[in-house]
C-alpha cells in the first residue's frame, strides 16, 4: 500500500518518514527544506510505500515545491498517487494545521490524522476523530518507538469521510458554475468547487475540461457584479474552513492570554528585535567562524601529520615504480588535501544544524524579510541563501519554495555567490600567506576574524547583486512572506552529529570521486611530454629541485601551464597554479588537492598541507621573481574564488531549475569574467 505523508512545514513529516523508512532526509525548521517527493519502503514492511511530500499550508498551491504535493495529490495519473494519506499535524498548531486536512479530506482521499506531539497542549483526539469523521493517532516524531506506531497505522482503517463542500458563499453564480464542472469534467461538488478557486487549470486535464473550467469562471460574479478573482475565492474558502474547523479545537490557555507570558513569547522579544536582534544574529555567526578555526585546529594538525607519515610511510617502502609514484604523489597528494579540512566542514555544519534544529533560523528568516523585499527577494530567499553555504547545488533546490516567479528568479542567480563548503579549504589554505595564526586579546583569532569577514563580503556581493537585478529585471507584485514560526526546542544531539558526520562523509567523497579522474590526468600530464624535451629535461644536473622543475617544465603539463600563463600572469600566478585553477572548475576543494599533486613536498613532511604551504612561500615566480604565494597573489587568488562561478555542478542545476542555457552560461561567464577583474585589481594594489 502506498501511503503520502502529507502536512505544513516544520510538522515532522521528514522525521517520521526517515524513522519509518530508515532514509536520511534532511529536516529543518524552514520551508523549502523539501522540495520535491522522495518515496521508500516501510523498514517494517516492505510491501508499504511512504512518500514524503514537501511541506504546504494549502493545496491551492503556488511555489514549484507545493506544486509538487498538488499534483502528487491531484493527478489521477501521477505515477506516485498514493493510496491513502497520513496527514502529519504539529500539536502545537492543531488548528492551522487542520485547514490542509480539511481540503485532503474533501477531495475524497482515505486519510488518518497523525498528530505529531511537539509540546505539552492536550488534543481530545477522539472529540476531533468524530468531527472530521476520520481516525486521529497521536506520536512523538522524534521519541516513540517507530515500529509501535507502524502498527498503529496498520490496525488503522484510513477515512474517507465526506464532508460538506464549502460553498461560494456570496458568489454570484457558483451553484450554476460548480453544475456545469460537475456534468461535463464527471466531479462531484466538492472538487468542482476546488477547481474553481485555483489560481491555474491544472495541466493534466483534458482539453475539454480545460476549457468548460474557464467557461464556468466566467460565470461566478461578486457582490458588486464584478468577475471573482481566485484569490477573492480563496479567500472565503479561508473563512468557511476555519469556522468549521473552530469548534474542533477550542481555544486552550496555551492559545490565550498564558501564550503571552510563555518562554518562547519572551525569548522572541530579544532574538526578533529590530535592533538586537539583527546584533545576535551577527554574534552568533562570528561565533561560528571563530569556531571553525579554534575547534579545528588539533585535529586538522592530526590529519596532516597522519597523512604526511602514511605517504613518506608509503614512499620509502614501495618500490621505485610508476605505480607508486602515482598513487604517492597523485592520488594520495590529492586527497591529502581535501581530507585535512574535514574537521572544519564538519564544525561549521554541526553548528549550523543546531541553529536550525532550535527553531531560530526561521526568526532569522522573519528579521531578514523586510530588508530582502527591497532587494527583490523575499523571507523565503533565506533558505536558499544559507543553504549555499553548503552547497550551491541543494541550495538551488531550495528556491522552489518561493512562490514568485521573479523573486525565484533573483535568488537561483545571486545564491551561487554565497560561500559554499567547497570554498572553505580553498580560503582556510590562503589565509595562512596573509594573517598569521594569532589571537586578539586571548579570545579571537585572527584567521577566524578574516574568515568571518569573506563570509561576510560574499554575502553583501549577493545582496548586491540582488540590488542591482531587482532595479533591471521588470517588476511584478508577488506577494509577501508567510511563515509559521517553530516553537524552540532542544536540538536533537543525535541529529546534529549524523549531519556532522553526513556533511564531512559527503564532502570527502563527492572530492574524492573528481580527485581521482583529476589526479591521474594531472600524473599523466606530468610525468610525460614532447620527447627530445624530455630526454633534455632528464639530462640536467642540479638539485633535486632544480631536476624536478625541468622535468615538469617540459612535459605535457608545463606545455598546459606555459600556454595559459599569460592569462594568469596579471594575477600573480605561473602556470601550474593556473592549472590548478582550471581543474577547480570540476569541484573548488580540488584546488588544494591539485596544488599538492603539482608541488609535492619531499623529506619527512611528504604530503603535509602545512609543508605545502611553506614551500609555496618560498618557490619563486619564474616571472616576477617573488614568492609564488606571497600576500598579493594569495588575497588575488581568495578574490577570484569569492565570486568566480562555483563549479560545473551548479551550471547544470541553474540550467535545470531555470530551463534557459542562457541565465546558467551567462551566470557563470558573468561571474568569471567579474572574478578575474577583481583578482587583477587586488593584485596590482598590493604587489
Amino acid at each position: 500500500m502506498k501511503y503520502a505523508l502529507v502536512g505544513n512545514p516544520n510538522c515532522g513529516k521528514t522525521t517520521l518518514f526517515n524513522r519509518l523508512t530508515g532514509s536520511r532526509g534532511k529536516v529543518g525548521n524552514m520551508p523549502g527544506v523539501t522540495v520535491s517527493s522522495t518515496s521508500a519502503a516501510v523498514r517494517y514492511d516492505a510491501s508499504d510505500m511512504l512518500i514524503d511530500l514537501p511541506g504546504t499550508y494549502s493545496l491551492h498551491a503556488t511555489a514549484p515545491d507545493e506544486q509538487v504535493t498538488q499534483n502528487v495529490l491531484l493527478n489521477p495519473a501521477h505515477p506516485e498517487r498514493p493510496d491513502a494519506v497520513l496527514a502529519i499535524v504539529d500539536g502545537a498548531q492543531l488548528r492551522s494545521g487542520l485547514f490542509l486536512v480539511h481540503q485532503v479530506i474533501e477531495w475524497g482521499f482515505p486519510t488518518v490524522l497523525v498528530i505529531n506531539r511537539t509540546d505539552d497542549s492536550a488534543v481530545d483526539a477522539e472529540a476531533l476523530a468524530r468531527g472530521l469523521g476520520i481516525p486521529v493517532l497521536e506520536t512523538d516524531a522524534l521519541k516513540d518507538d517507530a515500529r509501535g506506531f507502524w502498527r498503529e497505522v496498520k490496525a488503522t482503517a484510513p477515512g474517507t469521510a465526506r464532508l460538506v463542500p464549502v460553498g461560494g458563499g456570496p458568489i454570484q453564480g457558483w451553484s450554476e458554475a460548480v453544475q456545469r464542472v460537475c456534468t461535463v469534467v464527471g466531479l462531484d461538488a466538492a472538487r468542482a468547487g476546488f477547481l474553481l478557486r485555483r489560481s491555474d487549470v491544472p495541466t493534466w486535464m483534458s482539453s475539454e475540461g480545460q476549457t468548460v473550467i474557464h467557461e464556468a469562471r466566467n460565470l461566478l460574479l461578486n457582490e458588486d457584479g464584478t468577475p471573482a478573482t481566485p484569490a477573492g475565492l480563496q479567500l472565503h474558502e479561508v473563512g468557511a474552513r476555519m469556522a468549521l474547523l473552530r469548534p474542533l479545537v477550542p481555544d486552550t490557555p496555551q492559545q490565550t492570554d498564558a501564550q503571552a507570558a510563555s518562554r518562547t513569547t519572551r525569548v522572541d522579544a530579544i532574538l526578533t528585535h529590530p535592533i538586537w536582534g539583527h546584533a545576535i544574529v551577527a554574534l552568533v555567526f562570528f561565533g561560528i567562524f571563530q569556531a571553525v578555526y579554534a575547534w579545528a585546529a588539533w585535529p586538522m594538525d592530526a590529519v596532516d601529520a597522519l597523512f604526511s607519515r602514511g605517504m613518506q610511510w608509503a614512499g620509502e617502502r614501495l618500490p621505485d615504480t610508476w605505480w607508486r609514484s602515482l598513487l604517492v604523489d597523485g592520488l594520495f597528494a590529492g586527497i591529502a588535501g581535501i581530507v585535512v579540512f574535514v574537521p572544519q566542514i564538519m564544525i561549521l555544519f554541526g553548528l549550523t544544524a543546531i541553529l536550525e534544529s532550535t527553531g531560530y533560523m526561521a526568526r532569522v528568516g522573519f528579521l531578514g524579510d523586510r530588508f530582502l523585499q527591497r532587494l527583490g527577494l523575499t523571507g523565503r530567499s533565506l533558505v536558499p541563501l544559507v543553504s549555499g553555504m553548503a552547497c550551491a547545488v541543494p541550495a538551488v533546490l531550495a528556491a522552489r519554495s518561493i512562490p514568485g516567479k521573479r523573486e525565484r528568479l533573483l535568488t537561483i542567480l545571486v545564491t551561487p555567490l554565497m560561500t559554499c563548503s567547497a570554498r572553505l579549504p580553498v580560503y582556510a589554505f590562503l589565509i595562512a600567506f596573509i594573517v598569521p595564526d594569532q589571537t586578539v586579546a586571548g579570545l579571537f583569532n585572527l584567521q577566524g576574524l578574516f574568515l568571518f569577514g569573506l563570509y561576510v563580503v560574499s554575502s553583501l556581493a549577493a545582496l548586491a547583486l540582488a540590488a542591482l537585478l531587482h532595479r533591471t529585471l521588470p517588476k511584478r507584485n508577488e506577494g509577501g512572506f508567510t511563515l509559521e514560526w517553530p516553537v524552540y526546542r532542544w536540538p536533537q544531539w543525535t541529529s546534529v552529529l549524523h549531519e556532522m558526520v553526513s556533511k564531512g562523509w559527503t564532502f570527502v567523497h563527492s572530492a574524492g570521486r573528481v580527485i581521482l579522474v583529476v589526479s591521474l590526468v594531472l600524473w599523466v600530464l606530468g610525468r610525460f611530454g614532447p620527447s627530445d624535451e624530455m630526454a633534455a629535461a632528464r639530462a640536467v644536473e642540479g638539485t633535486p629541485a632544480e631536476k624536478e622543475a625541468a622535468l615538469m617544465e617540459a612535459s605535457w603539463m608545463g606545455q598546459i601551464g606555459s600556454f595559459i600563463e599569460p592569462a594568469v600572469r596579471p594575477l600573480g600566478y605561473d602556470g601550474r597554479l593556473g592549472i590548478a585553477i582550471l581543474t577547480s572548475f570540476a569541484a573548488r576543494e580540488v584546488f588544494v588537492g591539485t596544488l599538492s599533486t603539482l608541488y609535492p613536498t619531499p623529506g619527512s613532511e611528504y604530503g603535509s598541507i602545512t609543508a605545502l604551504q611553506a614551500r609555496l612561500s618560498t618557490e619563486v615566480h619564474p616571472r616576477t621573481g617573488k614568492p609564488l604565494l606571497n600576500v598579493a597573489s594569495a588575497a588575488s587568488l581568495i578574490v577570484f574564488y569569492l565570486f568566480a562561478m562555483q563549479c560545473m555542478s551548479t551550471v547544470a542545476i541553474v540550467q535545470r531549475e531555470l530551463k534557459s542555457w542562457t541565465w546558467a552560461l551567462g551566470q557563470a561567464i558573468g561571474f568569471s569574467a567579474f572574478a578575474y577583474f577583481a583578482a587583477f585589481v587586488v593584485y596590482q594594489l598590493l604587489s
